[in-house]
């Protein structure tokens, strides 16, 4: 089973894997993350090469919004889509981890969380142009 590795490498992945720069994530943004993998690897299919989850705010602070699960299977394909373990989790998640973050960055308009199978991800978030 992949999910057991992944799960590990997410803590050590956590302190440079967040964009805007940060030198760390706190103990608790990890723990948010590692609980929306577990859900994204619920849906996914047995091979894999990239999940992503898109969250698109109307505006910041924004509560609800459009969110978008997909998953690339193989090189030169197009994403499709999939069903994580409960489609209302990983965006709640994402949005506690809002609460967590220095003021100057909770304005976020989108975000998108990008998993590997070997563990890593990225997490970037939109701030909206001014």
């Amino acid at each position: 089973m992949r999910a057991l590795p992944i799960i590990l490498l997410l803590a050590a992945a956590a302190a440079s894997a967040q964009e805007p720069k940060r030198e760390e994530a706190s103990a608790e943004e990890t723990r948010i993350v590692q609980s929306i993998v577990e859900c994204l690897l619920a849906g996914l299919p047995g091979e894999w090469l990239q999940a992503r989850m898109e969250i698109n705010l109307e505006k910041p602070f924004d509560d609800t919004g459009a969110v978008r699960y997909h998953v690339l299977r193989s090189e030169n394909v197009e994403p499709e889509p999939f069903v994580p373990c409960d489609p209302k989790q990983p965006p709640r998640a994402l949005l506690e981890i809002r609460k967590l973050q220095a003021e100057s960055q909770r304005g976020w308009i989108g975000v998108q969380l990008t998993v590997l199978p070997d563990g890593r991800f990225r997490i970037r978030y939109g701030q909206p142009k001014k």
